[in-house]
């Protein structure tokens, strides 16, 4: 493969920097060896309009490689810019000579003096002329006939991508050229023909060159004339994106830690009203960012768009939990009798913090029921230390003697905070869905 791209390289250089391939001058007599060669060849019967071949019937192969040197890619009007050395190779039946009667195995003529197959891109996305894609260029003329073309091209591709996976996105890009002169039963474009991406010295800044493929088609408006499809597949470099990307993902961790905060404080609701203006912020950047192509929103909108709707249910159920834990108690509740549940667990005593805030808020209360019928309620100490007992008068005829019960207070901070931890799950369970939504759904 590198003998093949040297010798392309040194055919190419060769081309451009030999200084004969100057017009032909068929007025005088040339003195010589490569002139009276070159005013044999092209001065007396060559017709450069028509096909190099003596049998009109049969038609003539051609071989194109594209060699791609660089590309750019324009997102605003879905174009991709190829810079490439076309190599054309073809055999003509009126230029060739005895090698050994001029001593010369080759010549290096301007293109204008020759017979060239007419290529031109058929999707051309300038108005001006198609023909002028290539820039004037020489050739190689060998001793056998075989006539060998590598100029330099400017072609513009049509692209396709959907933005929905952004910046995980495709573009596919495709580039027809072929001829509207000659038929298929005159031009035939061989197999051999390729497309080489080896060439590239410079990456794209923004895209990646996946794959590039090239086949033969017919079109069905017109199937008689030979065409070249040559497909492009680019794919976004993501990793410039990944610094974009942290600042939102950033904003998810916060409203997930904020969770944990006691619902009290007002700390956390500043959090919250700052991450919430974070998130407008942030879609706006993204809105700009984002190109937008097709009739599907980009996924990465859709998804921080749901992280802030997020980011404002969580803030107006922290407001509601700041009025759970100022309200009385009301153990006849679901909700309450459910935390108490799990409060007594170890698991859930770790994970609602059941220590802390029963040693902070809440204190039991025991009843002593003496043999009289009478109740002393002890356990519960005022602010100078001194322990409250209260007498409640009338016999109980149910009550035994010395028997004593203890009734656990329903601690409001306890089910705000099990509240807390049910919506961190949920918001855990969003996310995790929101992520693997998130993740492109087809890759080359």
């Amino acid at each position: 493969m590198w003998i093949v791209k040297i010798s392309l390289v040194a055919v190419f250089v060769l081309l451009w920097s030999c200084d004969g391939g100057a017009a032909v001058n068929c007025d005088g007599e040339p003195l010589s060896t490569e002139g009276k060669l070159m005013k044999k060849l092209f001065c007396y019967n060559y017709d450069k309009t028509e096909r190099p071949v003596k049998n009109h019937t049969s038609s003539l192969n051609v071989s194109m490689n594209m060699h791609v040197q660089n590309y750019d890619v324009y997102e605003n009007r879905l174009t991709l810019n190829l810079y490439v050395w076309m190599s054309m190779l073809w055999m003509d039946e009126f230029l060739n000579w005895d090698r050994t009667e001029y001593d010369m195995e080759k010549l290096i003529v301007d293109s204008s003096e020759l017979w060239r197959p007419t290529i031109v891109p058929l999707n051309n996305m300038d108005n001006g002329d198609a023909a002028n894609a290539c820039s004037s260029y020489k050739c190689e003329v060998k001793a056998s006939g075989e006539v060998r073309c590598i100029p330099p091209c400017d072609y513009k591709a049509y692209c396709t991508s959907n933005t929905v996976d952004w910046p995980f996105d495709i573009l596919d890009c495709w580039l027809y050229l072929g001829m509207w002169v000659d038929g298929v039963d005159k031009i035939m474009f061989q197999e051999s023909s390729n497309v080489v991406t080896n060439d590239i010295q410079v990456s794209n800044a923004d895209w990646k060159l996946l794959k590039a493929d090239i086949q033969r088609v017919h079109l069905e408006e017109n199937s008689s004339y030979p065409k070249i499809k040559y497909t492009f597949v680019l794919e976004r470099h993501i990793a410039i994106y990944g610094v974009v990307l942290t600042p939102g993902f950033v904003l998810l961790a916060i409203n997930l830690a904020v969770l944990w905060m006691n619902n009290g404080n007002n700390e956390r609701l500043y959090i919250l009203c700052a991450t919430c203006m974070a998130h407008f912020t942030y879609l706006e950047y993204l809105y700009w960012r984002v190109p937008y192509h097709g009739e599907q929103v980009p996924k990465m909108l859709i998804f921080f768009r749901d992280s802030l709707i997020i980011n404002v249910l969580i803030l107006a159920c922290t407001v509601i939990l700041r009025h759970i834990r100022e309200s009385a108690e009301h153990s006849e509740r679901f909700i309450d009798k459910l935390a108490t549940r799990v409060a007594s667990t170890n698991l859930g005593r770790v994970l609602l913090q059941a220590d802390e805030e029963g040693n902070t808020k809440a204190h039991p209360r025991t009843e002593t029921v003496d043999g009289a019928g009478n109740e002393n309620n002890t356990g519960a100490s005022n602010a100078d230390g001194d322990t409250v007992n209260l007498v409640v008068d009338g016999p109980d005829t149910d009550a035994q003697p010395g028997r004593a019960r203890t009734v656990d207070a329903t601690n409001p901070i306890l089910v705000a905070t099990f509240m807390d931890r049910i919506m961190f799950l949920c918001c855990l369970l969003c996310y995790g869905f929101m992520i693997g939504n998130l993740l492109p759904t087809g890759k080359v």
